[in-house]
């Protein structure tokens, strides 16, 4: 099935570079035969390198590994919006003939390369500086050690060859300064590739709470290896639920492993947690928004979830709420149970975000 994958997305891949030169022969008007082999040579060598880093990261973990891998993710995002600039491009052709306006060629080349750089270097800011999200909460039955308090939770980290320590730490500081009561991490705290971790330790001995940072297992997490993860993390703060509930201050804490299985059923999961109890307050760590109304069936009253990435790129954060009918982003809120989709803190694949920046979100919780 990986193979399936990979070859299925290095077609598309070569497909999509075909149509980036042919698009900027017809568009700079090149005639020549030795300036139409250097675009492709070009292309040609971004398309392998595109292939080639993620082989190497995967082998090697260096600081050439990581560049070469951010610049070959970045060129990927900059040629899906050199794709969305061309549409812009032939949509101001077509109205200006139209309405009988000629535009000089010079200007939709300007607009096509401005534009592209624009979108792509604000996609980078947007995925290198989380903001913070917040919402507040009604539990039924909250206990009144909870109320008014504030949590975090944060989803989709990526750590990895790009999401690493210094971007990590900078995450650790703004939560700190939300005083958060406890962390909830939904899954996909690492990217899925084998990297050097050793300084992951540093920035985590920084953040503080009052009630502990609660982590449950996304499907990179599943990549990298479970039993590596909690390696990773057995000497420090962060509690596993790797399909197990905690109970604090009488507030139920459940988390469940992201699953490949398609026989998984979300409702069985939480119901064989030793101990739970429907009845009582809980909040539920799953990493996919799926499952919502089994989550429901159980008496959840607030799910925690991720793996979206909001899309990510423009136009994706539509085809994902196609994908999770209508359970892309936001607060979804019925009767008592709520639901919050976060769009993550990094990013797969292309470091960039278009038109949605990373976010950390911060949850009061009031008694319903």
């Amino acid at each position: 099935m990986q193979l399936l994958f990979f070859a299925v997305s290095a077609l598309v891949l070569l497909f999509g570079h075909f149509l980036v030169w042919l698009s900027v022969v017809k568009f700079f008007s090149l005639v020549t035969v030795s300036a139409k082999l250097t675009v492709a040579l070009v292309i040609v060598f971004m398309f392998i390198s595109a292939i080639a880093s993620s082989y190497m990261i995967h082998k090697w973990d260096n600081i050439f590994t990581r560049w070469y891998y951010m610049t070959s993710g970045f060129w990927i995002g900059l040629i899906l919006n050199f794709g969305l600039m061309i549409l812009v491009v032939l949509i101001i052709k077509l109205i200006s003939s139209l309405i009988g306006f000629n535009v000089e060629p010079q200007l939709l080349q300007t607009i096509l390369i401005a534009g592209t750089l624009i979108i792509s270097v604000f996609g980078l800011y947007n995925a290198f500086t989380p903001k913070v999200k917040e919402y507040e909460i009604k539990v039924k039955d909250l206990p009144v050690s909870w109320y008014g308090k504030s949590v975090v939770q944060i989803s989709d980290v990526h750590l990895g060859p790009v999401y690493r320590r210094h971007f990590f730490s900078k995450v650790i500081d703004k939560i700190n300064k939300l005083e958060p009561e406890a962390v909830f991490i939904t899954g996909d705290l690492f990217d899925g590739m084998e990297a050097d971790f050793s300084w992951m330790h540093a920035p985590f001995a920084k953040l503080k709470t009052n009630k502990g940072v609660y982590y449950s297992f996304g499907n990179h997490d599943l990549y990298l290896g479970f039993d590596r993860v909690k390696d990773l993390l057995k000497d420090g703060q962060v509690k596993i639920l790797d399909n197990k509930l905690v109970v604090v201050d009488d507030l139920q804490i459940i988390g469940i492993s992201y699953s490949f299985n398609q026989d998984f059923d979300l409702y069985e999961a939480i119901l064989e947690n030793s101990g739970y109890d429907e009845a009582k307050p809980s909040i539920l760590l799953y990493h996919e928004p799926k499952n919502i109304n089994l989550a429901i069936k159980a008496g959840i009253d607030l799910q925690l979830s991720g793996h979206t990435h909001r899309g990510q790129l423009f136009p994706f954060g539509a085809l994902a709420n196609l994908a999770y009918k209508g359970y892309g982003y936001g607060l979804f809120i019925k009767d008592s149970f709520s639901l919050i989709v976060s769009s993550g803190l990094g990013t797969w694949g292309p470091p960039m975000r278009t038109p949605n920046r990373s976010e950390i979100v911060k949850i009061t919780l009031q008694p319903l």
